[in-house]
């Protein structure tokens, strides 16, 4: 059976921090290529990392515009040099970006120029709505949790009372199973043309919840789910201090989802085997001639 990637999307909503780190901005090749990476204040506590990478191309992809949207089944492909022609104006990339508010308009830039943009009119302290790819990736047997941005939106600047605190996502799965506070599943993401798939924990802290997963949803299931990012350092008031109180958490924690996503037992336990070979099994150990663990 065909694998179908399970794709995911966040929303934050914070104040904009580490615009003045050296890791802030980084580019290389003669320019090829960019990067901007900071964070975003959640809470007094809590900061959610957010990051772009952009390259200039040969040819990009443009998409028909529908009002504020665009028609992903109608593109066309122009050179790099022509990506803001005038003869184009009635096509788009789907990445946008509004960082003046006095103007209150926002524009449609490509990621290479969108981090030029962000870079040098970002600053510490802006109150910012970013929603983004939600990207989990297995990397050198690590999960990690990568927030992508494709939209980007100044707000008025407020207080450090955070009473508009946001932090969401949702994400379809492939459920497994669901237990101690915890729900087990699969993503699957292609790459590079190929089909990766990583395995992946969620946090429950609702046992209604919990008991639903269980007792109504077959394992190897899909179905889109949606909750709250948690990246925090716990805390506790001691003389009117905070004081942290024990290490970083970092969890997606589930708070409800779509029945009508749910597809009943869509895979089999051998549909969602991940056969890649992690590393180059034809490279021999170094040092020496022995065969590798491979027996190659």
């Amino acid at each position: 059976m065909t694998l179908e990637p399970t794709y995911g999307y966040f929303q934050l909503r914070g104040q904009v921090v580490g615009m003045m780190s050296d890791r802030a901005y980084t580019e290389g090749d003669n320019g090829l290529w960019n990067r901007i990476q900071f964070g975003v204040k959640i809470s007094s506590n809590s900061i959610v990392y957010v990051e772009l990478m952009g390259s200039k191309q040969d040819r990009v992809k443009m998409y028909k515009k529908i009002g504020k949207r665009v028609d992903k089944d109608d593109s066309i492909t122009v050179p790099w040099s022509d990506r803001y022609s005038e003869k184009y104006s009635s096509y788009r990339n789907s990445f946008k970006v509004r960082l003046d508010i006095d103007e209150n308009k926002e524009v449609s830039l490509f990621p290479y120029d969108s981090i030029k943009s962000i870079h040098e009119k970002l600053t510490d302290g802006t109150i910012v709505l970013i929603k983004g790819s939600l990207q989990i990736d297995e990397y050198q047997n690590k999960i990690q949790e990568k927030f992508v941005i494709k939209e980007l939106y100044d707000c008025e600047f407020s207080d450090d009372s955070y009473s508009d605190e946001e932090a969401f996502f949702n994400q379809e799965i492939v459920y497994l199973s669901a237990h101690n506070g915890k729900i087990q599943t699969k993503l699957i993401y292609r790459k590079h043309g190929d089909i990766e798939i990583v395995p992946y924990e969620f946090s429950v802290k609702d046992n209604e919840l919990i008991n639903y997963f269980t007792e109504n949803i077959q394992p190897n299931s899909t179905l889109r789910v949606h909750g709250v990012i948690k990246h925090y350092v716990p805390t506790e008031t001691i003389d009117d201090n905070e004081v942290i109180t024990g290490s970083a958490v970092k969890e997606l924690v589930i708070t409800g989802g779509s029945t009508k996503s749910i597809i009943q037992s869509r895979y089999s336990n051998e549909d969602l085997e991940d056969d890649r070979i992690i590393g180059n099994p034809f490279e021999e150990e170094k040092h020496d001639e022995k065969v590798n663990q491979w027996g190659f």
